[in-house]
């Protein structure tokens, strides 16, 4: 069983803990400060894409591409490491031996076996892959989760366009964008079965006139000072933050989105019981309630000891929930419409090292695209033999990038701005991966 809370950092002390700042939102009695800072959209369209919604797993830490997506039977031990490869449902791409269910799930998934970044430490690492661009000081947290909230409407004005399941992966600075279209983070007990997001339950004290009457007053006092505001990119933040509460509360389709209580139990299971699996199936309600982009950090992956045990316990669940979550977003008619990425910040060393791990490697390593637009049943790009360098086909985080918005029906080489006025284009210098595509 992998669970969150039991990888809190990784060897450079980046922190993976929750940064929920609890707080009071008066008028209504409950908390929920810092949980919904989202800019309302209505910006048009580029250009149609076939994605809808966006979920990305985040392996934080730098999962083992070596031994996990890319194997090297045929190369020394001190290299190939224990693990065999195995066939899946495509005929001439093999996998880890510890994922015989993504193997029968290969014909719907894509992988780029040829990804590569500049960047070797977590914080940077991890900002390359998210941003898709190198992280400059003036630029730091912008994200692609950020950018699709801004330019893409939500088609649910009840649901977050973006959530972070269960908080932001996070990697220093402030949002470019400002923080309303920060994601909104949520952090549940998703395995307890008297389960309840408490943040769409009003207290019992407060009935529906009671509530109705607060939101009214609360809308003359924002009226006097509004004013004052408009320049301030927090107050408007908090503004926004206070209307997707209140729609979010008031929304029946909303509250059900949330509801893990309406699925069978046997999907809950196939899902697995732990915190990773039910994140996983919330994600797949919330796609179905509109949400656009969602991210489910899953740390643990940064194995400089004992690489080879830790990572059979971590395969396990892992195999289990990924192939249930493809196939059911396939069987409930998703899966053309929503991008799955799974991907950490870089890989692992070729070379195991005395300690029986592998160290930070970003010169290739491998990632996992599904859904949205992409064609399954492939592998895009190589490594050498030992999985040292690509050798063929390289794929950069702008290019990744500049895929995600291809597939979301986004111009990819638009310029956007912040409310402070600093230019950047969505993914410089960056060029969709064609052969990905349908």
């Amino acid at each position: 069983m992998i669970e969150e809370s039991a990888y809190t950092t990784d060897c450079d002390h980046f922190h993976r803990r929750d940064f929920i700042k609890v707080g009071v939102l008066g008028t209504l009695g409950f908390s929920m400060t810092d949980l919904f800072r989202i800019e309302t959209m209505a910006k048009s369209e580029q250009f149609l894409g076939k994605t809808k919604s966006v979920i990305l797993i985040w392996l934080g830490g730098g999962p083992s591409h070596i031994d996990i997506w890319d194997l090297k039977p045929n190369v020394p031990e001190e290299i190939r490491g224990i693990f065999k490869p195995i066939k899946t449902n495509i005929p001439g791409i093999k996998i880890c031996e510890h994922l015989p269910n993504i193997a029968q799930q290969m014909d719907k998934i894509c992988l780029i076996r040829s990804m590569t970044s500049p960047e070797t430490t977590h914080k940077r690492g991890t900002h390359c892959m998210m941003a898709g661009l190198l992280p400059l000081t003036a630029l730091t947290k912008l994200s692609d989760g950020s950018i699709v909230t801004d330019l893409k409407e939500q088609p649910n004005a009840g649901s977050p366009p973006y959530i972070a399941i269960p908080s932001p992966i996070v990697y220093g600075g402030d949002n470019l964008l400002g923080s309303a279209l920060a994601p909104a983070p949520l952090n549940e007990n998703l395995t307890s079965e008297s389960f309840k997001f408490r943040t769409l339950v009003t207290p019992n004290q407060i009935m529906q006139q009671r509530f109705d009457r607060r939101k009214t007053l609360r809308e003359l006092i924002d009226a006097t000072f509004k004013k004052y505001e408009s320049q301030n990119s927090g107050a408007i933040a908090t503004d926004e933050f206070y209307n997707t509460a209140y729609n979010m509360i008031s929304s029946t389709e909303a509250r059900a989105a949330f509801d893990l209580s309406k699925e069978s139990e046997k999907l809950r299971n196939e899902y697995r019981r732990d915190q990773f699996g039910q994140r996983c199936l919330l994600a797949r309600r919330l796609v179905q309630a509109g949400v656009r982009f969602i991210t489910i950090k899953l740390g643990g992956w940064d194995n400089h000891n004992n690489i080879f045990p830790s990572l059979k316990r971590q395969l396990k669940s892992f195999d289990q929930t990924i192939a249930t979550l493809i196939r059911d977003l396939a069987n409930q008619g998703l899966l053309d419409s929503t991008l799955t990425l799974i991907m950490g910040e870089f890989g692992r060393t070729p070379i195991i090292n005395r300690r029986g791990g592998r160290d930070h490697h970003s010169k290739v390593f491998s990632i996992m695209l599904a859904g949205g637009g992409i064609k399954g049943g492939q592998t895009i790009g190589s490594s050498d033999a030992y999985g040292e360098v690509p050798v063929d086909l390289p794929v950069r985080p702008e290019d990744l990038s500049a895929t995600i918005y291809h597939c979301l029906g986004i111009n990819y080489k638009q310029p956007i701005e912040s409310p402070e006025g600093a230019r950047i284009t969505l993914s410089h210098n960056g060029k969709h991966i064609q052969q990905a595509l349908i």
